[in-house]
């Protein structure tokens, strides 16, 4: 987008406070649907619901119906007089805007920390199915967020490039808050993997096309269905990775529009992004939050006699505590060659966990996999201490053995 069309001038047409007003209706009409539909689906579960789980599902789902209450309210008392069906109203796009109640925005919102609170299981929803888009209750930029460059032809018209790159800016900043708080043990690398996942532009196109964003951008031909036809017959068209780069703009563009239309912008959007990005990240956020198979095994800090402050021991230490003795080798080895990961496109490696010794040979424990060996084999080393019954029958034989060599 050019400077001046950002900068300079947008066009506001009573049109677009039209359609503005319906998608605001239909995000409301969404979000009240969902919250009846889980009320529901939680009434047949239980025969009576628990006062935690209701306020769970409430608090869950007014984060977005009271932000699209609140987007209509504020149709209601925009003035529509401000945009003649017949003329055009040229304004200046940096100029300060009023909102009832509110603030003029003379700047770029910061999120507030505390709601950049940490990704619990009851952010992961139970089924496949997005909570409602947020609102972008500037209409200049509602329009500009869905409109490519080359299709914006009006004199000032904005169209999505500077949207998508300050939106972009946001989305690294609140996926970085969300990850920072919910893994605090994972390594930074491992940090940026996620965060990558999240950011990347096959899951922001995803989003884009479940919200049906692209249904009402306006794009150049050869980004549509079918691409561009010519005389010869051969046609433009997009090439899949382009068409998804551009499905991934559309949605940094969108949310940037969300964030910058109102004052209470982004404290729809970060609830909203922490909802969707719950279930690109289901299994890493429920394993979070599983009980630990090492709880129970623990080593005191330093050694010191008497000392209350206990440390975590890695998997491998815990299962050769559990099992390890004298003539007993537990060993780690690879299993085939590494695969790669559909998430990150890194190698993906597998490993197994075997025990020999006291009578057994070669016998497999449990297998793990991750983005290195020595992750891997710590998971296989606690897929082995879930297996309760092989971890009691070789401690019962590590007993047996003991007590055998005693009395010889």
């Amino acid at each position: 987008m050019s400077k001046r069309s950002f900068e300079e001038f947008s066009t506001i047409a009573s049109s677009s406070r039209y359609a503005s007003a319906l998608d605001h209706a239909d995000a409301l009409l969404k979000a009240a649907q969902s919250l009846k539909h889980d009320l529901e689906r939680l009434g047949k579960h239980e025969d009576s619901p628990s006062h935690e789980n209701i306020l769970a599902t409430l608090k869950r789902h007014n984060a977005l119906i009271l932000p699209a209450a609140q987007a209509l309210s504020q149709d209601e008392t925009t003035n529509v007089s401000e945009a003649p069906e017949s003329l055009h109203k040229i304004q200046r796009v940096h100029q300060e805007k009023k909102f009832s109640g509110s603030r003029p925005q003379t700047g770029l919102w910061i999120p507030n920390p505390a709601s950049l609170t940490k990704w619990t299981p009851q952010d992961v929803p139970s089924r496949d199915v997005l909570p409602p888009l947020p609102p972008a209750l500037d209409p200049v930029l509602e329009v500009a967020s869905r409109t490519h460059a080359g299709m914006a032809s009006g004199l000032g018209e904005m169209g999505y490039e500077r949207l998508e790159w300050i939106g972009d800016a946001y989305l690294y900043l609140i996926s970085s808050a969300f990850i920072y708080q919910t893994f605090p043990k994972l390594a930074p690398g491992r940090c940026s993997q996620l965060r990558e996942r999240l950011v990347k532009n096959e899951t922001l196109s995803e989003f884009t096309v479940r919200y049906n964003i692209d249904k009402r951008a306006r794009l150049p031909t050869e980004f549509q269905p079918g691409g561009r036809p010519s005389h010869t017959g051969a046609g433009t068209s997009a090439s899949k990775k382009e068409r998804k780069k551009i499905l991934g703009d559309l949605l940094e563009a969108y949310t940037a529009a969300a964030i910058l239309g109102d004052p209470d912008g982004l404290s729809r959007v970060i609830p909203w992004l922490k909802l969707i990005w719950a279930t690109t990240l289901k299994r890493e956020i429920q394993d979070e939050y599983k009980k630990p198979v090492t709880q129970g095994y623990h080593n005191p800090n330093n050694g010191e006699v008497g000392s209350d402050s206990y440390t975590e021991l890695p998997p491998k230490v815990v299962l050769n505590q559990a099992i390890g003795a004298k003539g007993v080798k537990i060993s780690y080895r690879d299993e085939g060659k590494p695969k790669t990961d559909k998430n990150s496109g890194l190698p993906w490696f597998t490993v197994g966990a075997y025990y020999d010794g006291l009578g057994e040979s070669n016998l497999c424990l449990g297998y793990g996999s991750g983005l290195s060996k020595k992750d891997a084999g710590e998971k296989a080393a606690m897929k082995a201490l879930e297996s309760k019954k092989v971890i009691k029958r070789l401690q019962k034989l590590r007993e047996d053995v003991s007590a055998a060599l005693s009395n010889s």
